[in-house]
């Protein structure tokens, strides 16, 4: 028991390091193409991700996930990550921006307001600071994809720099994608081969469709990926990254909806 508090010990100060060092060049975000949604003071910090503000307003950081960061058993580095927004936000005002589409992505099923929050004294921009300091990851969806490639850019130099959850978390392969079964996961990896098969697209990431990793895209979402001129029937030899929820259906499978999804390797 006193190794382990002295290993948490050891990470909650590397990690306070690395924030009091961030301050330094905290980034900020566009928010390009985002709705400002109203300004406000910081109350308190509910958990690593939802805050409340002086008007009783709950709201979510939208765009990232913190493992751990809910149920009894919360882990260390979202404790880290919740007393760090504490310290950095509370007492603070506030910019929010939120999705300028009216019918999805501005609430989460609990009713909070999905947002991109700034703090207004320095427009330090907290979605990025978590990503810098290695203590999110990346996980959008169809209607929360804003900024992504910048938090998509600040979680890749964490991860290369092994900053807190990338000290445990990693990139899968297709090999040991089945590891991540039932949650979510970031899987890398040479693309075999590309079908479509009642409209719906097949990525498959080995010779045995039954077997090895595959991910897809339905038929209703084909289009968002042709907005941006990408079009997964010639994927085939390319080495993509992609991220998503992982369940067993002939192996290892993934299905996305949108291209914020997919990074492609050099």
């Amino acid at each position: 028991m006193r190794n382990i508090l002295v290993i948490l010990l050891a990470i909650s100060s590397l990690i306070s390091l690395s924030y009091a060092y961030a301050q330094e060049s905290l980034p900020s975000g566009t928010f390009i193409g985002m709705k400002r949604a109203g300004q406000g003071k910081v109350k308190a910090v509910i958990d690593p991700l939802t805050l409340i503000l002086e008007n009783d307003q709950i709201i979510h950081l939208s765009g990232i996930n913190i493992p751990g960061a809910y149920g009894q058993n919360i882990s260390p580095l979202a404790v880290v990550a919740r007393d760090i927004l504490k310290d950095f936000l509370v007492g603070q005002r506030v910019q929010l921006y939120q999705t300028n589409n009216k019918q999805s992505g501005r609430i989460n099923r609990m009713g909070h307001d999905l947002v991109h929050l700034e703090r207004m004294d320095n427009n330090a921009w907290a979605q990025g600071m978590l990503l810098t300091l290695g203590l999110a990851h990346v996980k959008t969806t169809a209607s929360t994809a804003h900024l992504a490639p910048d938090m998509l850019a600040l979680e890749a130099k964490a991860r290369n720099e092994k900053l807190g959850i990338w000290q445990e978390m990693d990139v899968l392969n297709p090999a040991n994608a089945q590891e991540a079964n039932g949650s979510f996961a970031i899987v890398e990896g040479k693309v075999e081969s590309v079908a479509i098969k009642k409209n719906r697209i097949y990525i498959n990431f080995g010779k045995d469709w039954r077997r090895d990793f595959t991910v897809s895209i339905a038929p209703e979402d084909k289009r968002a990926f042709s907005n941006v001129k990408l079009d997964p029937l010639n994927w085939g030899g390319e080495t993509i990254r992609v991220r998503g929820n992982i369940r067993d259906y002939n192996g290892p499978y993934m299905e996305i909806n949108h291209p914020e999804a997919v990074e492609f390797i050099d």
